[in-house]
């Protein structure tokens, strides 16, 4: 008993109040962003509740050895994508998509935002239990096959952003786990190939988004409007910003979906370069420090694998959401960590927080068990 107590002197404190300054930062941001909009006022009052929520979760997970997670390995796989057909075939729909399961009136949670940190988990017993046939070419089309089945079931509510970023991510572990790089090169063209293939089948809104990005002088003029509004959010913004509820941009309504997708324009224009995106960006690169910091801690291959798999997701999530509020990137959907308003993606991060404090929490061999 006093074994496992003492495991709580590993919790990454300095972790934690991170990601609380982050979600704290992002629920005064969400109420800038929502002011003079009736319909959106109680969504920073939502955001705080869903906080609270994952902060409970957390520190449950926390509390629980992960190997019991990654030993149900399979039933986390076959429990996702039992949600995710779950979704396509009896989901709630909103903007002309099919991403969520309407739990109440007021509450609807999306399974592929789960699911982001369910895969990361599932797949890195996956390949923890085939480190010795990582050189075998049939292991890695097994590895293929594996996240097919779920990329697949996501892009087809459609989820574009959501399905790149589980294929990054795999792409991220299986390559730390000792992927061959002829059979890593190999998966990128088919990869390649792939892509081209699918593109004809996109929705109209997901091709305007890429051709928009790639040829903006050629696009129409209210598909580019937004991605205007948030290059002068970004660029009047200057060292410390037009101050809180003064951002011109944001306030008088000509920036849309702030209080999500272009958080960060806000968030600049309002607090400038010093207090707003680079305070931001200096506070998740402290997160991805810590978590990056346990993955070279843990002598256990699965414990590394969960905490690279998070580090990858909100890095991507992170450098996707920033890149198509400056224009380097096409606009996907995928909101800025821990600051962006969502409850699904909230408490999904407070998860992934909890799992990878376990994994600290037991990274001493002789207090495994």
């Amino acid at each position: 008993m006093l074994a496992r107590s003492s495991t709580w002197r590993y919790f990454d404190v300095w972790l934690l109040a991170a990601v609380l300054v982050l979600t704290a930062y992002g629920v005064f941001m969400i109420r800038s962003a929502v002011t003079g909009a009736p319909a959106f006022e109680p969504l920073p009052g939502q955001q705080v509740q869903w906080a609270v929520i994952g902060f409970v979760i957390m520190i449950t997970l926390a509390s629980i050895d992960y190997r019991v997670l990654t030993s149900s390995h399979w039933y986390l796989y076959f429990g996702l994508i039992a949600l995710l057909v779950f979704v396509l075939v009896g989901g709630a729909i909103g903007n002309d998509t099919r991403r969520w399961i309407q739990i109440t009136s007021s509450i609807r949670i999306e399974p592929s935002e789960f699911g982001r940190i369910l895969i990361v988990v599932a797949f890195s017993q996956f390949l923890a239990n085939r480190r010795q046939r990582m050189n075998q070419f049939t292991n890695t089309i097994a590895a293929v096959l594996y996240i097919a089945i779920p990329v697949g079931l996501i892009f087809l509510q459609p989820n574009l952003g959501m399905s790149l970023m589980f294929l990054v991510v795999w792409f991220v572990m299986i390559w730390l786990a000792g992927l061959p790089l002829s059979h890593f090169i190999l998966l990128g063209l088919i990869s390649a190939v792939s892509f081209a293939a699918v593109f004809p089948f996109l929705q109209e809104y997901q091709k305007e988004r890429i051709t928009t990005f790639i040829s903006p002088e050629n696009a129409d003029e209210e598909d580019i409007f937004n991605i205007e509004q948030a290059e002068i959010s970004i660029g009047t913004g200057g060292l410390f910003g037009k101050g809180y509820l003064n951002g011109t941009q944001s306030q008088l309504g000509f920036l849309r979906v702030q209080h999500t997708d272009f958080i960060f324009s806000v968030i600049t224009e309002e607090m400038g370069l010093i207090f707003g995106s680079l305070l931001v960006l200096g506070l998740m690169a402290f997160v991805l420090w810590r978590i990056l910091r346990i993955a070279l801690l843990t002598p256990d291959l699965a414990g590394k694998l969960i905490c690279v798999g998070i580090t990858a997701v909100l890095f991507f999530q992170t450098t996707v959401s920033i890149g198509m509020n400056v224009r380097m990137l096409p606009v996907t959907g995928l909101t800025l960590p821990f600051v962006s308003y969502g409850g699904s993606s909230l408490t999904t991060l407070f998860i992934a927080i909890g799992v990878a404090q376990s994994v600290l929490m037991r990274h001493k061999k002789q207090e495994f068990g």
